[in-house]
């Protein structure tokens, strides 16, 4: 798919920069920010839904309807930083987890770039920001199992690395087996950063079914705690069980990565108050729209002072 390179370019601008916006001339000025969410909707058969129209949309900020300044359905460059899981318990897992990952970065562009960071005891930085989705395959192949699993401080590694990412917009994508048994970050931390990065999530969860569990408290919420954030960051969380269902959430991520709305708005407050504000994303129905769901990044922490 051609980008436009207006759209890429004003994205880009808009994701690290302060405006504000005329809102009679609609002009920006710099003395405000703008607020970027992506959202995907998806059909009743998880479809995306392409084709909509800046009003079809309705967007509110604690409970504030906002006018969106910026509308876009073209797909932008995407920097990902792959988030791999090669603890102990992955080993009879990561070959088939290899394939999801691939069929993932097969449907690159060529403005895209990826990092790989793989985590057992620690978090590891082990491809750099690449153009090329072959060094990610190539590297994990030279990967073995060990170890226990320090997944938030995976997720904090990755997030802190996505700053030195080129493109505007940005994603973790986690494969793992769920559990965290090893960070010394915590939820509670890493949530707040999320929610200053503007980073979505995604992850592919190989976790054995919860009668099945038989290890550590942290490891058997660690299903609960990668959809949390999923949802927090307005990505997908996938519950995996057989080879087919690798497969179908590996294309479903793919196909939702590359069928995106970017909108942007201009908060009427125009808060720096460092407080978290909720971000509530409406569809309009118009007759002949069929029944659809919506993802969004559920808010943002405003800068302060």
């Amino acid at each position: 798919m051609k980008f436009a390179p207006a759209t890429v370019a004003l994205a880009f601008l808009f994701a690290g920069a302060v405006f504000a916006e005329e809102r009679t001339a609609g002009q920006f000025r710099a003395d405000a920010n703008l607020v970027l969410i992506n959202a995907t909707v998806l059909d009743r058969h998880d479809r995306p839904v392409r084709g909509l129209l800046r009003d079809d949309f309705r967007i509110f900020e604690d409970k504030a309807e906002q006018h969106i300044a910026y509308f876009s359905e073209e797909e932008t460059p995407l920097s990902l930083a792959v988030i791999f899981d090669v603890s102990g318990s992955m080993d009879s897992k990561m070959a088939g987890m290899r394939s999801a990952l691939d069929e993932v970065l097969k449907s690159a562009n060529a403005s895209d770039e990826f990092s790989l960071i793989t985590f057992a005891n620690r978090p590891e930085v082990a491809v750099g920001w690449s153009a090329n989705p072959e060094e990610i395959q190539n590297r994990l192949l030279q990967v073995t199992a060990h170890g226990e699993t320090s997944l938030l401080d995976a997720l904090a590694a990755g997030l802190t690395y996505l700053k030195k990412a080129k493109n505007a917009r940005k994603a973790l994508l986690i494969f793992s087996d769920g559990g965290d048994n090893h960070s010394r970050s915590t939820e509670r931390g890493f949530t707040r950063t999320l929610e200053e990065s503007g980073v979505q999530i995604f992850a592919v969860d190989s976790a054995e079914p919860l009668v099945l569990r038989t290890r550590s408290p942290e490891e058997i919420l660690g299903p609960g705690l990668l959809e949390r954030l999923c949802d927090r960051a307005g990505g997908r969380y996938f519950r995996v069980e057989s080879k087919r269902e690798v497969a179908a959430a590996a294309q479903q991520i793919s196909r939702e990565l590359r069928s995106q709305y970017l909108i942007g708005y201009v908060p009427w407050n125009n808060s720096t108050d460092g407080r978290f504000h909720h971000v509530r994303l409406q569809l309009n129905h118009r007759l002949g729209l069929p029944k659809v769901s919506v993802l969004w990044r559920r808010g943002y922490r405003a800068s302060g002072d």
